[in-house]
């Protein structure tokens, strides 16, 4: 009986140091963080230009909105066009929920663009956010015309 009341002590000190250690190595303040929240997002305008809706899946899963607040005529080629948006994620978990302004360049021979900005409200509020999507044909559009890329918000650091 005494021994095995010893060996169970020795297990309990084993498990309590055990689990000291995992936490000291996945929660200690030296311990890395994944540096950027990577989304992706499918969106469209609805009910019509400006306004955008859709979905966002990757780290934060949930709903897609916001507007075209400018747009730059086109260069003298009519390829490139200058934009700035302000994007809105409703994540699923409330408390990850943000919104977005970003600025820049959409080209329309490509079909691609490039945007970058900075997150306003919400959860991370401050980082950089960086932006990329293309022109893809779709079902969920009125006109069957979707916007499908990704979103990257910087955790580290509010610089970038």
């Amino acid at each position: 009986m005494k021994r095995t009341a010893t060996l169970l002590m020795a297990l309990a000190i084993a498990a309590g140091f055990a689990a000291a250690s995992q936490a000291h190595t996945f929660r200690g303040p030296e311990a890395p963080r994944r540096a950027d929240i990577q989304l992706t997002f499918t969106k469209w305008f609805s009910p019509a230009f400006p306004n955008m809706m859709g979905v966002v899946g990757g780290d934060i899963p949930g709903k897609f909105g916001g507007a075209v607040l400018q747009v730059t005529p086109p260069d003298f080629s009519g390829r490139y066009l200058q934009i700035r948006s302000v994007y809105i994620v409703v994540a699923t978990d409330p408390a990850k929920s943000f919104t977005a302004r970003i600025q820049g360049t959409q080209d329309n021979t490509a079909c691609t663009a490039v945007l970058d900005g900075r997150v306003v409200d919400g959860w991370l509020k401050g980082k950089h956010v960086h932006v990329e999507f293309k022109v893809i044909s779709c079902t969920e559009a009125p006109d069957g015309t979707c916007f499908q890329g990704t979103i990257t918000v910087k955790r580290g650091g509010s610089g970038n």
